[in-house]
């Protein structure tokens, strides 16, 4: 049976699954057929072409991850593009970049009523480089759950900088640099105003929108963060030490 999967995956260039027909409803990527006096359902996808890689890549993340609304959404908002299923990612491939931004994965989800999260992996004609950068955001994807400060669209300059963090993290003389027994006793929604306001470029306004929040609040929680760490987050050595500690200690909890 495995060769004759493989046989049709060459052949048709899609991702093949064969099993048993049980009188269940079929899916629009199902068939059934008859073979040596048993009934089986061939089910077919798209799948990610390996040769002549080239373009500007983006990848799509749902955990529950329905891939023919997922294909119809994503086909209704852009043109001259390829679509693949590809492990727990839907993969698009266009010659041009993509009017993709933060707002796209909150337009994905109204569609699709399940959390969204895209990632550009830039212009790629390497394969090596392919797998490298999805290696980097298979990395990312436990944070999910874990670091809400995530954007839920990651570009390159993301994708750097959670990779340095990884390795941040991973090197004990940095992390005994770093007070983390402070940072565990510390309200995690104070954390997060903290890498709020830098993510927002030290702006007081920006953050002050972006998370709800009084102004009067805002300059609270910054103040009781330099009480309680000794850093102050209006400075960029101080703001980029917090940065790095609080991004690795949500790294360090996975």
């Amino acid at each position: 049976m495995q060769n004759l999967i493989e046989f049709f995956e060459k052949e048709t260039n899609k991702k093949i699954s064969i099993f048993e027909y049980s009188n269940q409803n079929l899916k629009s990527d199902q068939k059934v057929v008859n073979f040596n006096n048993k009934t089986y359902i061939i089910e077919m996808k798209d799948r990610f072409v390996f040769d002549n890689i080239n373009g500007h890549f983006y990848l799509i993340h749902q955990q529950n991850l329905e891939f023919d609304n997922l294909k119809r959404v994503v086909y209704n908002l852009y043109e001259d593009i390829d679509i693949f299923e590809y492990n727990q990612y839907i993969i698009l491939n266009s010659n041009d970049v993509l009017d993709i931004d933060c707002s796209t994965p909150g337009v994905i989800e109204s569609e699709t009523y399940s959390n969204t999260y895209i990632a550009y992996l830039g212009k790629i004609n390497d394969m090596d480089i392919f797998n490298f950068r999805l290696s980097i955001l298979d990395e990312i994807l436990p944070l999910l759950n874990i670091d809400t400060s995530l954007s839920k669209f990651m570009t390159l300059h993301d994708l750097t900088m959670y990779k340095a963090i990884s390795l941040i993290g991973k090197e004990k003389s940095f992390c005994n640099l770093i007070d983390f027994e402070s940072i565990k006793n510390i309200d995690e929604n104070l954390l997060h105003t903290g890498v709020s306001f830098i993510e927002n470029d030290l702006n007081i306004s920006k953050t002050s929108s972006s998370l709800f929040l009084h102004r009067n609040t805002l300059i609270y929680r910054l103040e009781k963060i330099k009480e309680l760490l000794g850093l102050d987050l209006k400075s960029f050595k101080d703001s980029f030490v917090f940065y790095l500690s609080i991004k690795s200690h949500f790294t360090s909890k996975l």
